[in-house]
């Protein structure tokens, strides 16, 4: 069996998750915490996690090696692309706004879920 086979499905539950999630208008969404910037803590964990996820898929070969081809894509992609998009579109959802500061977050919450993909990609741990 391919590694990537198992890896694949929560990936694509997860941007499923995220397309319907941050594609919803504003008023069908349930309440956010109501702490400073929560939505920020949201956005990058959200983010964090799909990377997270995608990192995964398809990037590791039988022999435990990195494809750094297929990462940095999966990194552009799901970090960079994918995130400014769905801000973007944001602004035509009702009772949802564009805000750079949320492309920020969710540039940084990819970041952040790539950086742990590496770190236990190089401690070998089972969750890559």
């Amino acid at each position: 069996m391919n590694l990537s086979n198992h890896r694949i499905l929560p990936a694509i539950i997860w941007l499923i998750i995220v397309i319907i999630a941050l594609l919803t208008p504003g008023n069908n969404l349930p309440k956010a915490p109501s702490f400073p910037h929560a939505d920020k803590l949201v956005h990058f964990g959200i983010f964090s996690i799909l990377t997270f996820l995608w990192c995964r898929v398809g990037t590791i070969n039988a022999d435990y090696q990195i494809n750094w081809r297929k990462l940095l894509t999966n990194l552009l992609v799901f970090t960079i692309i994918f995130p400014i998009l769905v801000e973007y579109l944001q602004k035509y959802i009702p009772n949802r706004s564009f805000e750079y500061a949320d492309i920020v977050a969710n540039l940084l919450g990819g970041l952040a879920g790539f950086v742990a993909f590496i770190i236990l990609f190089k401690t070998k741990s089972r969750l890559v």
